[in-house]
């Protein structure tokens, strides 16, 4: 299938700076500091520029400025389709730089199982990082689409689903995963990091069954779904970098189970630091009416 990529230009824009990850930083905060150069006088000379992708694509494009790609310099977009093909598309004419299929792809194609996670760039901006509906997170080279690693985050790809945007913070690759539309069970909403590096797993929590420190398979855990599926995924304070997530429907005692609860972890996510559950989370649990459908943001001064 093919889907519309959109592009708008500015009249006389100031100099491009890079836009890493969704909602610009790993805070969230959604805020580019930089002016863009489009204003009231010149909006409406603004010119929309429509290309072809294969594919759909479902989540955000991140964005580098004058990176080497294909071997000369470019102003790139970098995306993932809901099948997790992930192209380079060079900003100034939409010419598809490289596209990068990952193993499988023809199984998924047309099936239930999508990621709809905007990839992360890494700081040294050689690397990105992207999800895929086969439950796995990829380091892929700026410069050709080359794969670099490749770790499975999910023992249940088929239940488990990569939605939210991955993020990068203090050396370790950051996702988080919750469940398909209908919520069939067995899954459990997880964060999991990765070294950058190398691709190994760093730290697991589990939201259901929390004191299990690994990949589970849900289907040995007693409690099902408790999804972190907002946009944002995983949030990350300034200074102390650790981390804050919101889950979904499901069960909470306070103990090893956390559903439609604010969670605050430690930057590796080995630790749960604290948590905030609604009085009613049994309601919202019988409702739907996820907690979790959006993720914390952070106001500033402490909040």
């Amino acid at each position: 299938m093919l889907a519309p990529f959109l592009a708008v230009a500015a009249i006389l824009a100031p100099p491009a700076h890079d836009w890493t990850r969704f909602d610009y930083d790993a805070a969230r905060s959604g805020v580019y500091p930089f002016a863009t150069g489009i204003t009231a006088a010149n909006a409406g000379r603004l010119q929309r520029q429509r290309i072809e992708l294969d594919g759909t694509v479902d989540s955000s494009p991140i964005y580098l400025q004058g990176v080497t790609v294909a071997g000369s310099r470019h102003d790139a977009f970098f995306v993932t389709t809901t099948y997790g093909k992930t192209l380079a598309i060079d900003a100034a004419n939409g010419r598809v730089l490289w596209q990068y299929t990952p193993p499988g792809y023809s199984s998924l194609a047309g099936t239930y199982r999508i990621t709809n996670a905007t990839p992360v760039a890494d700081p040294s901006r050689t690397a990105l990082y992207a999800a895929g509906p086969d439950g796995r997170i990829r380091k892929l080279s700026v410069a050709y689409g080359h794969e670099l690693w490749s770790t499975a985050i999910t023992l249940l790809p088929r239940r488990e689903k990569i939605a939210p945007a991955l993020n990068i913070s203090r050396g370790l690759v950051i996702a988080t995963t919750g469940g398909y539309v209908g919520d069939a069970p067995p899954y459990q909403g997880h964060v999991v990091t990765l070294r950058a590096t190398t691709g190994a797993i760093v730290h697991v929590w589990n939201s259901l069954c929390s004191d299990r420190h690994v990949l589970i398979n849900p289907s040995s855990c007693r409690s099902s779904d408790s999804a972190i599926w907002a946009r944002a995924g995983a949030v990350v304070e300034p200074g102390n970098g650790r981390l804050l997530v919101a889950t979904g429907n499901g069960p909470w005692n306070g103990r090893t189970d956390w559903g439609d609860s604010a969670l605050e972890l430690s930057a590796d996510a080995g630790r749960l630091l604290q948590n905030w559950t609604p009085r009613n989370a049994d309601v919202l649990e019988s409702t739907d009416a996820d907690l979790g459908s959006t993720a914390p943001a952070l106001l500033g001064n402490g909040l």
